[in-house]
C-alpha cells in the first residue's frame, strides 16, 4: 500500500509541476487583452486540476479495494480476469459524474453523436494505434492467449473502464483547469491532453516498487503514444464511443500476438 501511495504522489507531483510551468509560460509576456481573446493563453485554474487528481485517487482506490472482490462473489469467482474490479471502477466513474456539478454526461463524452467530418480521420488514427500496438506485440512475441474469457474481457472491459475515466472524467477536468487547447489536425490538443496522456503512460510504466523507482521506458513510450492517440480521438469526435472501441480493439488484437 505504501508503494501505491508513493506512486500516486509521484504521478500527481508531475501534473502539478506541469500546471505550474503552464501558469508561468502563459503569464510571461502575454498581454491581458491577448489572454482574454485567446483561450489557449488563459491562466491555469488549479481547483479543477486538484479535483481531477482527487478523482484519480478515488478511482485507483476503488481498483485496489476491489482486487479481492471477485473471489467473494459466486458468479465471477474462479474467473481469471478482474471482471468485478472493472465493474466497480466503472460504477465509481459513473458515481463521480453524477456527484460532481462541474461534470455532465455529455461533457465527459457519454454521447453517441460524433462531430461532423470526424469519421475518416478517426478511422485513420484507430488503424495507426492498432498497427503500433499489434506491431509491438509481434516484436515482443511473448505468446498468444486466445481463451474465450480473455477475448470477451479484452473486447469489453478495459476500454469502457479506462476511457470513461481517463479520456472522459479526467480529461474534462484537466481541460477546465488548463484551459482549451489549440487545435492540431482538427482536434484540440495541449496541456490538458498531455497531462492525461502522462497519467495513462505512468500508470503502465512508472511506479514505486519496494521503495524504489521502477521505470520501463518502452512501455511508457508505447502506452503514452497510444494514450495520445486515444485522447486525440476523444477530442476530434467529441465522444467516447470511438476511443472505447479503439481501446478494446487494441487489447483484443494483442491477444493474438
Amino acid at each position: 500500500m505504501l508503494d501505491i501511495a508513493a506512486t500516486i504522489a509521484l504521478h500527481f507531483a508531475v501534473i502539478l509541476a506541469m500546471a505550474a510551468i503552464a501558469q508561468v509560460w502563459r503569464g510571461h509576456g502575454v498581454a491581458p487583452a491577448e489572454a482574454r481573446t485567446n483561450p489557449a493563453m488563459q491562466r491555469v485554474r488549479f481547483r479543477p486540476i486538484m479535483i481531477g487528481l482527487g478523482c484519480t485517487a478515488v478511482y485507483w482506490l476503488a481498483l485496489v479495494l476491489s482486487g479481492d472482490l471477485q473471489n467473494q462473489i459466486p458468479f465471477p469467482a474462479g474467473l481469471n480476469w478482474n471482471w468485478a474490479g472493472k465493474v466497480v471502477a466503472i460504477a465509481t466513474s459513473l458515481a463521480l459524474v453524477a456527484a460532481l456539478p462541474m461534470l455532465s454526461a455529455r461533457g465527459v463524452g457519454l454521447t453517441w453523436r460524433q462531430r461532423p467530418g470526424s469519421l475518416r480521420p478517426a478511422l485513420l488514427v484507430v488503424a495507426a494505434v492498432c498497427a503500433l500496438s499489434w506491431g509491438a506485440e509481434a516484436l515482443v512475441h511473448d505468446g498468444t492467449d486466445t481463451s474465450l474469457e480473455r477475448l470477451l474481457y479484452q473486447a469489453t472491459m478495459p476500454g469502457i473502464d479506462e476511457e470513461l475515466f481517463m479520456r472522459g472524467i479526467l480529461l474534462a477536468l484537466m481541460v477546465q483547469g488548463f484551459g482549451p487547447s489549440r487545435e492540431h489536425a482538427g482536434a484540440p490538443f495541449g496541456w490538458a491532453e498531455w497531462a492525461v496522456t502522462f497519467l495513462f503512460a505512468a500508470g503502465h510504466g512508472l511506479r514505486v516498487a519496494d521503495g524504489a523507482l521502477a521505470f520501463d521506458p518502452l512501455v511508457f513510450a508505447l502506452t503514452g503514444t497510444i494514450g495520445a492517440g486515444l485522447a486525440w480521438l476523444r477530442q476530434r469526435t467529441g465522444s467516447l464511443v470511438v476511443p472505447i472501441l479503439a481501446h478494446n480493439l487494441v487489447n483484443l488484437g494483442n491477444s493474438f500476438f
